[in-house]
């Protein structure tokens, strides 16, 4: 009896020494982390990568810690952008940034916005994607296996040039970094030769000749420093260049509805309320600091215009309807982009 009441006296103390090593996070202690999001950018260098941080920093405060987000981006992946939808449908990542263009040869649907040159100004890009959206979050969901948190997007295209691009003629034998299937036959169609290249060995290529232009947007080219190895910024063709921020479906689940919650409001709060103010700033910077650097801009002549003009009415949007679908393609291009782009087509 002696021994079981000294034994008890020995295991007590041990026992609440153990509960109190096991205590809760006391208040303002930092929680350890429930969730981990790893979220996927295009490249570190852009500006909507510091839009993505400032997302994961906002839900990572608002849920005290329990979400914690992880920062990558394609070239640290050694992936090329149209490998997207397969790493963010397997969920290799868990939130990507997607560029339409990039996964258009796999989903050539999403590709109808952007398609350069088909809208006046800004104004018609707004409504046409105000009509679009709810169709991108279908796609997504049903192709991507994704839920849309939010759209950014980047500007206008502007070819960042070795060679003055002053009339038509000059776009022949043109060798320029094209990033998506419609762009490539753009510039085919102006007479140039479209050449697939990752984003991030563009600046490599300009410099040793391989290529003598890039199409980009005036802040993604600064950012990549195009400026060091390119004399004309050429242009722009106008572009709904959109750059959509998907959660795996999967993951999205897992998550509890609170958490959903604050990711969605600050998605819409960080990015789709300030989406266009964004792409006028970033095109604004991206323009001034590329100048600022001693490139020569050269608009688009009313001649080159024109020209634009007609390869996407006879080639460019053609050829997006047979490889998106025929007539279902068709149907919502009308029904969308016609009104404000000028001209229907056929399936």
């Amino acid at each position: 009896m002696k021994r079981a009441m000294f034994l008890l006296g020995c295991i007590g103390p041990l026992i609440l020494l153990l509960g109190a090593g096991a205590r809760e996070t006391s208040p303002g202690e930092p929680a350890k982390p429930q969730f981990t999001l790893k979220l996927m950018g295009i490249n570190r260098t852009v500006p909507q990568y510091r839009v993505w941080e400032e997302l994961g920093q906002a839900v990572e405060k608002r849920t005290d810690g329990r979400v914690k987000f992880q920062f990558t981006s394609l070239p640290e992946l050694g992936l090329g952008g149209a490998e997207t939808i397969r790493i963010t449908k397997t969920g290799i990542v868990d939130i990507a940034e997607f560029y339409l263009g990039y996964v258009a040869g796999e989903l050539p649907m999403v590709e109808m916005l952007e398609i350069p040159g088909l809208f006046p100004d800004e104004n018609a890009m707004k409504q046409a994607y105000a009509a679009w959206n709810p169709h991108l979050v279908k796609l997504i969901d049903e192709k991507v296996n994704g839920v849309l948190l939010a759209t950014a997007f980047a500007s206008d295209q502007f070819l960042f040039s070795k060679k003055p691009v002053r009339k038509l003629a000059d776009f022949k034998g043109l060798k320029g970094r094209v990033h998506s299937v419609a762009i490539a036959q753009l510039l085919a169609g102006l007479g140039g030769v479209p050449l697939t290249i990752a984003f991030a060995e563009v600046y490599t290529g300009l410099e040793r000749g391989t290529l003598d232009a890039g199409f980009t947007a005036s802040f993604a080219g600064h950012a990549q420093k195009w400026y060091e190895v390119t004399k004309y910024l050429v242009g722009p063709v106008t572009q709904v260049v959109q750059l959509p921020l998907v959660i795996n479906k999967n993951t999205w689940k897992k998550l509890p509805p609170d958490v959903q919650k604050i990711l969605k409001e600050e998605a819409e709060r960080l990015i789709d309320a300030r989406a266009f103010e964004l792409r006028e700033l970033w095109h604004r910077e991206g323009v001034e600091g590329s100048l600022a650097k001693g490139m020569e801009h050269i608009p688009f002549t009313p001649e080159i215009h024109a020209a634009i003009k007609e390869v996407l009415r006879t080639q460019v949007v053609p050829s997006w309807v047979k490889r998106a679908g025929g007539q279902e393609a068709a149907q919502l291009f009308n029904q969308i982009v016609a009104p404000l782009s000028g001209f229907t087509v056929a399936p």
